[in-house]
């Protein structure tokens, strides 16, 4: 696909500017007020989905299918659009009106209220923002939405420095400010990409006969996108009302390392559906693309994922306790727990397009129902006796079901042999690199400058293993093949 390096690279930057800003915020805020930083942009990121009726979804099956008709295409988004605004008003009002108890459900405390207000707007910005890389993304304009995606991490990283660090500024100014400040900048750019004129002019009439497929394949992702969003997220509610803000400071701090892993499978997923559903239109002319296709992507996930899961677990409180201050105290066991949370869940959702493409938008909600009892029984147990361990182990069990199930579904779908012999092959390359590790931070200790060190020559001996590795379980061989990395990039 055209761009797909320019974006992972974009993407790598991206990620590398967010990172930082862990350093940044737990050296600069009360563990509290780091707290309701993370807090508040989870909420925000787990409402935008919904907010958006899953359009950024739904706009890349069927833009492509209206032939090229540019006034169908502006009309359908004008659709979307208008649903979406209407939507975000109900949604915007009745926060407003419940805002005490919505700051008692999020932050465990009706007192701060007065970060509500703000919630809603940034709320907003990432809503226009989210729509808009959706459009660009279905019209292949990869460098333009990876340039944009960068932006907005540099900016965010950008404004907090200056409210916090330059100016000394207060927490709530700066994120006030953060939130202004973005909210300008992505109308300025939703009205750069999408001139309203052009859709206006379309009207509402014209894609009036596609209305119907629209919401009848976009609205059971919705419940489906609720449930994922408690799955991953609700073991924070637990913390917080169980232990309170302060231990949901620490388990945000092992959180932000450990969310790295997100970057390959996110960038994975961007890429992977818009080309498996070209090929799925012809699915039994292209089954053994197709297989192929998934084969590859998750031997290439797996080869990425399980070394970092490997450093995880052997440098990643020296990374915290490096990055934070010393009062965010996480085990490496926990922080490992969470880390594979995320890769499950990654696994999950790049096989998980087959099941969609095959069976439908219905299939979603049912899946993630069990998964989520699963993920609630066990965090009620666990966390409050356990805090992060509970949270972290009852992630592990729920995620692990839910990419089990993905798997054994897709196989019946595709009759495709999951990499179990590769995962091995893997693994005991990563095993390695986790030795190389442990080595390194014994005899050159973990400060900045060790740890830097310890980090390139692992990652050297890595590569290298990988390149002189199996053909079939080796990263830098499978892209070479895989439509990830093709030369028109």
């Amino acid at each position: 696909m055209k761009g797909t390096f320019f974006f992972t690279t974009t993407m790598m930057a991206e990620r590398i500017v967010s990172f930082f800003l862990l350093p940044i915020l737990t050296k600069s805020l009360t563990i509290e007020e780091y707290a309701i930083w993370t807090q508040s942009i989870i909420i925000v990121g787990v409402l935008v989905p919904i907010v958006l009726l899953k359009f950024e979804t739904t706009i890349i099956k069927f833009l492509p299918l209206l032939n090229k008709n540019r006034k169908k295409q502006n009309s359908l988004i004008l659709f979307m659009i208008v649903l979406i605004l209407c939507f975000f008003s109900l949604i915007a009002v009745i926060i407003l009106l419940l805002d005490d108890q919505i700051a008692n459900f999020i932050f465990g405390d009706h007192r701060l209220s007065f970060y509500v207000p703000l919630l809603i707007v940034l709320l907003f910005s990432e809503v226009i923002f989210e729509f808009l890389i959706g459009v660009l993304r279905v019209a292949n304009k990869i460098k333009k939405l990876s340039i944009y995606l960068l932006m907005k991490g540099v900016w965010r990283a950008g404004v907090l420095i200056l409210v916090l660090i330059i100016i000394d500024g207060s927490y709530y100014l700066a994120l006030s400010s953060f939130v202004l400040f973005q909210l300008i900048i992505i109308l300025f750019l939703f009205f750069f990409e999408i001139n309203p004129v052009l859709l206006f002019k379309s009207g509402l009439k014209t894609s009036k006969p596609y209305w119907s497929k629209v919401i009848k394949f976009s609205l059971p992702l919705v419940p489906y996108i609720v449930l994922l969003g408690i799955n991953n997220f609700v073991d924070r509610f637990f913390i917080i009302h169980f232990h309170g803000l302060k231990l949901l400071g620490i388990y945000a701090a092992g959180f932000s390392l450990a969310v790295i892993v997100t970057f390959i499978h996110s960038t994975i997923s961007f890429m992977l559906f818009p080309e498996l559903s070209k090929l799925w239109v012809n699915k039994n002319k292209n089954k053994n693309k197709i297989k192929n296709l998934i084969q590859k992507v998750v031997i290439s996930y797996l080869a990425l994922s399980i070394p970092f899961l490997i450093f995880i677990l052997i440098a990643g409180v020296d990374f915290i306790s490096l990055l934070t201050t010393n009062q965010y105290n996480i085990t490496s066991i926990e922080i490992f727990l969470i880390t594979l949370n995320i890769a499950l869940f990654g696994l999950h959702q790049i096989i998980y397009y087959v099941v969609l493409l095959d069976r439908g938008s219905l299939s979603a909600p049912r899946i993630m129902t069990i998964v989520v009892f699963i993920n609630i029984v066990f965090n009620a147990l666990l966390i409050p006796n356990y805090g992060i361990f509970g949270a972290a182990l009852a992630g592990f069990l729920s995620n692990a079901y839910l990419a089990i199930y993905t798997i054994v579904l897709s196989k019946k779908i595709l009759k495709w042999n999951y990499p179990i012999l590769v995962n091995i092959k893997i693994l005991f390359r990563s095993l390695i690199m986790g030795i190389v590790i442990w080595q390194s931070i014994h005899w050159l200790g973990n400060d900045l400058l060790s740890l830097l060190v310890t980090l390139i020559f692992s990652g050297f001996t890595y590569i290298l293993l990988d390149f002189f590795g199996d053909k079939n379980s080796s990263f830098i061989s499978l892209t070479k093949l895989s439509i990830l990395y093709r030369r028109k990039s």
